[in-house]
């Protein structure tokens, strides 16, 4: 964290419509739903401090508000870790998106044009482009893009907002998956399968490959939780402190520093 300390400084903005503290937390929570900070990664107050060239009031504050979304768990006398991921969460997100996109999807289907047909096309395309440039950020983002549109074209924008609200769990699993082998091949073909539908005007068929893209999550929790357990928490367990010896396994390619940061080693997972 140290060494970033520099470029990060530069994040923050200056103090006009945001406080220090809300920045922070932006950034944090990114980091954490993003997977660069790893479930149970100790969050030092004073090192995130050094790296923000703040004091460790904002630091606390963002933390605070971390916990509050159960991003951030606190213990007293041991400090700040990244919560794991706790799958009652998780499957309510999922709960949450499937019956709103689905919803979405269905209204779309009545009312796109041949504009927002193209349009839909052409995020499409772009996805599969990125795909084979290996830019997993770039895909992550025409994912969204092709989610929010869909949304867009049923004539709920503002929903989308609400949409990205509920997921803030389930982008955690999403995240830390989308670098699997062949995970991103089979998300673009149910993209392409809800796209061909969508545009065909199938109704009934837009919608089923909807819910059995959103319902692809539940795999990608099986296969996370046999190679990284540790990056999940029993729902029924109520810890007062941080489980001893845990230490949160790295992704596949990645190695980890000192305060928890996922860092690319070079090996393709």
């Amino acid at each position: 964290m140290q060494r970033n300390a520099g470029a990060n400084r530069g994040v923050l903005l200056p103090m006009r419509r945001q406080t220090i503290g809300v920045q922070i937390r932006a950034i944090l929570r990114r980091e954490i739903i993003k997977g660069q900070l790893l479930p149970r990664s100790l969050l030092s107050e004073q090192e995130l401090s050094q790296r923000f060239g703040v004091s460790r009031t904002p630091v606390r504050e963002a933390l605070i508000k971390l916990a509050e979304e159960n991003l951030v768990e606190t213990y007293p006398q041991y400090g700040s870790f990244v919560a794991p991921i706790k799958l009652r969460d998780v499957f309510d997100s999922q709960f949450v998106r499937e019956a709103l996109e689905c919803a979405a999807i269905e209204r779309a289907v009545e009312r796109m044009d041949a504009a927002q047909s193209k349009a839909l096309t052409a995020v499409l395309d772009r996805q599969r482009a990125l795909h084979r440039a290996n830019d997993t950020d770039g895909f992550f983002e025409a994912d969204e893009r092709m989610h929010a549109l869909i949304v867009e074209i049923a004539g709920h924008p503002q929903a989308w907002r609400h949409i990205e609200n509920a997921k803030a769990q389930m982008d955690r699993v999403r995240y830390l998956t989308v670098r699997l082998p062949r995970k991103q091949s089979s998300v673009l073909a149910e993209h392409g399968a809800i796209v061909d539908r969508l545009i065909g005007r199938d109704r009934t068929g837009a919608i089923e490959a909807m819910r059995v893209h959103l319902r692809g999550l539940f795999r990608s929790v099986e296969i996370l939780k046999s190679e990284n357990a540790s990056y999940f928490a029993d729902d029924a367990q109520v810890p007062t402190a941080p489980p001893r010896g845990v230490v949160a396994n790295s992704q596949p390619g990645t190695k980890r520093t000192s305060s928890g940061r996922a860092v690319q080693s070079g090996r393709e997972p």
